[in-house]
């Protein structure tokens, strides 16, 4: 009977502990406290900053027009001056030259916060007028004019942008360089020999007039035709027409530099390259 009680006694006093045990075993653990990092990380890739540096760079006589959100009174368009400044009401001078856009505008808004003058301010920059950083390009092409180097350009590229070579133009452009030095010749139909070459501020190019060839004689369209490289006899005397009846393809003449050359239909045409198509010998 004792024996009886003690076991009675034991397990309730099981039941009461195994409760206690459970709740410590399914009680869900403290949720961890959020990390720092998941915050800064939302945040820090706000304005990557080598994308921004890759546009535009600003130079002295450049426009800008800053703009501060809710803030009519401190937003205005203004030159970049020789100093490579620009002058800001409340905050005064700011160096801009050799800035992008996202930059300065980060920095000016830097100047607002750090000055007391404004809680989180929220700045754009636009540049209204480009005069520091272009190239110009000159020719036979539609648009001639500066255009200004609001991203990386190649000579292919800015070529395209100027609407490309007009079909009086050379497949080539003459780039003067402006570090100095000579004039340089890049054919465009070979990419590896400078098509791909990237400009600088103030590089010149320049689309001259497309070399010529000449096809006379007894031929349907006698006249100047373009010069392309690569081009033969027989592909010159195609685009004068062809021969007319009366004209001979094996009676072929060619002068080339005042000089008259011994030439077949199949060999390659020079610029300036006059061929002359003889009458058939009946």
């Amino acid at each position: 009977m004792k024996a009886a009680k003690t076991l009675t006694v034991l397990q309730a006093a099981t039941l009461i502990v195994l409760p206690v045990t459970a709740v410590a075993q399914t009680a869900p653990a403290p949720a961890p406290a959020p990390a720092p990092t998941t915050t800064a990380a939302a945040v820090a890739p706000a304005a990557p900053q080598p994308a921004a540096a890759a546009g535009y760079l600003l130079g002295p006589d450049d426009e800008v027009k800053i703009a501060v959100f809710g803030q009519p009174d401190l937003s205005t368009t203004t030159r970049v001056k020789a100093d490579g400044t620009i002058l800001l009401a409340l905050i005064g001078p700011i160096q801009a030259n050799g800035k992008s856009t996202t930059q300065l505008s980060q920095d000016i808004a830097a100047g607002y916060a750090s000055g007391g003058y404004l809680t989180k301010p929220s700045v754009s920059v636009e540049v209204s007028n480009y005069v520091s950083r272009f190239v110009t390009v000159l020719g036979n092409v539609p648009q001639a004019g500066n255009y200004p180097l609001d991203r990386p350009y190649t000579v292919a590229s800015m070529l395209a942008k100027a609407g490309g070579s007009t079909k009086d133009g050379a497949n080539a452009v003459i780039l003067t360089p402006a570090e100095g030095g000579a004039p340089i010749r890049i054919s465009l139909a070979d990419m590896s020999a400078g098509a791909n070459r990237p400009l600088k501020p103030g590089d010149t190019l320049f689309v001259p007039q497309a070399e010529k060839i000449y096809v006379y004689g007894q031929v349907q369209q006698p006249g100047a035709f373009s010069f392309a490289p690569g081009q033969s006899f027989r592909q010159a005397l195609a685009l004068a027409g062809g021969p007319t009846l009366a004209g001979s393809t094996k009676r072929i003449k060619v002068r080339r530099g005042g000089k008259e050359i011994q030439a077949n239909l199949d060999d390659p045409v020079q610029p300036e390259d006059v061929l002359i198509i003889r009458e058939k010998l009946f």
